[in-house]
Order: structure tokens, then sequence, then C-alpha cells
């Protein structure tokens, strides 16, 4: 008989548990490879949750070389997207699938001023203005993650993964005397570079509040 009250008693709690994880809203703010992030969250059931944020939105400029040329890039990544948070066991282990719509905006810029190949041909001048994008706007996101819950309201999370954005693209214009076909097949070389993996890696470490 003791043994069954014990066994009703772990029932009782399992499900109270549950059930004070169901209907659960979350707003959270961390951080990620696509720059700061901010989401919601509701979690439907133990097993089930839906998640949508935006990142990014940071600029930022630096200096880069892809193919002996050097350029300016300034502009920043930044998206939302919409997951479905898949929780086995009951557990803070979470498998997660969805869309990312990138709003990447990233500009190149390059004055020519000694001699550079340029699409296979040497050039001592000119101009280079272009942009480099993700391959596809929108893109599947695929990560997994774990929750740790801290106190009564409040979650850590991290999660891994990547944006399956195809790789990136890369356009740009010609100016001061240089070839806009040989412009062309320099920036098919630089997409090539840029492309030895057609994902855009994915990692984040988010706070959440659960209200």
């Amino acid at each position: 008989m003791k043994l069954k009250w014990i066994a009703a008693a772990i029932v009782a709690a399992a499900s109270t548990q549950a059930s004070a994880q169901q209907g659960q809203m979350a707003a959270g703010l961390g951080i990620s490879t696509v720059g700061p992030q901010i989401q919601l969250s509701y979690r439907q059931s133990t097993e089930l949750g839906f998640r949508g944020f935006f990142a990014g939105g940071v600029s930022q400029k630096s200096s880069q070389t892809e193919d002996g040329v050097t350029y300016d890039v300034s502009g920043n990544l930044d998206g939302i997207g919409l997951l479905m948070d898949y929780y086995p066991m009951n557990s803070g282990l979470r498998l997660s699938g969805g869309i990312f719509s990138s709003n990447t905006d990233v500009k190149i810029k390059s004055t020519i001023s000694a001699a550079t190949d340029i699409g296979g041909r040497s050039y001592s001048s000119g101009t280079i203005d272009g942009t480099v994008k993700f391959a596809r706007q929108i893109s599947p996101r695929v990560t997994v993650g774990y929750d740790w819950t801290v106190g009564t309201n409040w979650t850590i999370g991290a999660e891994v993964g990547a944006i399956l954005n195809n790789g990136f693209s890369a356009s740009a214009t010609a100016g001061g005397g240089i070839s806009q076909a040989d412009l062309d097949r320099e920036m098919a070389n630089v997409e090539s570079n840029l492309n030895k993996n057609k994902f855009f890696p994915y990692v984040s470490l988010m706070a959440s509040y659960r209200f």
C-alpha cells in the first residue's frame, strides 16, 4: 500500500510539472553568430514549442582581401525567423527546425591603385562597387540546443546548428576603366571562395524570462 501511494505521488508531481510548462510564453535576449538576438517563445506542451526571433542589425566595417583584391567591407547580417522546437523525453534538450529570412546587406568597395589581377587581366586603376548577400533570402535553419532553468522564471538556452543559405551571392559594378566582363569573372571567383560551405554556422546563447 505504501508503494502504491509513493507511485501515485510521483505521477501527480510529474503531471503538475508538465501542466506548468504548457501554455508558457517567454521573452529572450542574447547573442548569436548573426548578431544580437531578441525572441518570443511559446511552449504549447511538454514536447512542443514555437519561437519567433530577430537577429543582427549591428553595422560593422572591415578590410578583407579576396582573390588578391582588397575590399572595404561594411554592412550587417540580420534577419527574422520562425522555429518549431521539439523536446524529447520532456527534458531541456530541444531539436529545432524552421526558416530564416535574411535581410543581409554587405557592401564591398575597392579602389585599384596598383597592378591588380581582376578576372584574369591586370589593372592599375579603377573602382569596384558591389554587394554580398545570402544566396537564399529565405533559408531553412536547423539547430540542437539545451535549456537550463534558473530560479522560477528564468531560462538560459544555448544552441548550435546551421542556416542552410546555399552560400553567398556576390555582384559588383565596374568603374574607372575596369571591364565589367572581367569584374563578373572576378565576382564568380569571390563567390567560389565564399561558398566552400553551403551553410552559415549558427551558435547562440540566450537568457529568457517566462511569464
